[in-house]
């Protein structure tokens, strides 16, 4: 639920990305890298060498629960967030992209698994984008995404209510921050168009969110 970019300001960038690590934004964001942390152990099992690609990577915060061995491709619209990851000289990450808003990924080569947290609530080609996803991936290679849950009342009350009343003060407005919306069911059978299998989409505890396990074929 990141705010949007101000291309002129990094110093907002940052404190935007930030906010994840922050009380009440917390709320939102605890409960999605907890279910990301069992989907990297779960490709850890599976491809001890295994190399991911993020999608969407921000400040990768998320990246010190990360399992050992794992290595970790980033890929984001914003160069400064590419360039912010590897300055961060981690030997686990393998290099950067940054790639073009709307376009399916296609980066040359297949990962062993993907996850794009907070990303496909802003594209709004998503199911070529998802196709995209799933090409990247090898054969069985898992899937993990989460997004907004807008298929119950809650988020969307907070959003017209307390949280407009916030990104206002900050100079914007939330009303045409997610142009795609999903509930639990259309992220499911989106997910199903786009070639995947065994997929699994859950809303948080806190009902604000969606999380999404899949795999691709064979």
């Amino acid at each position: 639920m990141p705010d949007p970019i101000d291309p002129t300001d990094q110093n907002d960038y940052f404190a935007n990305h930030a906010r994840a690590r922050q009380f009440p934004w917390t709320l939102y964001h605890q409960p999605l890298e907890r279910d990301l942390g069992a989907f990297l152990r779960q490709v850890a099992a599976e491809h001890a060498s295994g190399e991911v690609l993020i999608v969407g990577c921000g400040l990768l915060h998320e990246i010190d629960a990360a399992p050992s061995g794992l290595a970790f491709h980033v890929a984001d619209i914003d160069e400064r967030a590419v360039a912010a990851v590897l300055a961060r000289r981690d030997p686990r990450i393998t290099g950067g992209t940054v790639v073009t808003p709307e376009q399916p990924i296609d980066l040359g080569r297949r990962f062993a698994a993907i996850y794009a947290k907070e990303v496909v609530e802003h594209v709004l080609a998503w199911p070529a984008w998802l196709v995209g996803l799933r090409r990247a991936l090898i054969g069985s290679g898992r899937l993990w995404l989460s997004t907004p849950n807008y298929g119950e009342p809650w988020l969307p009350a907070l959003e017209s209510t307390v949280l407009e009343v916030i990104a206002r003060r900050s100079g914007f407005s939330r009303r045409e921050l997610h142009p795609t919306r999903f509930s639990r069911r259309s992220l499911r059978r989106g997910l199903g168009a786009a070639g995947f299998e065994q997929v699994d989409v859950r809303s948080t505890p806190t009902r604000l969110a969606l999380t999404a396990w899949a795999r691709a074929p064979r």
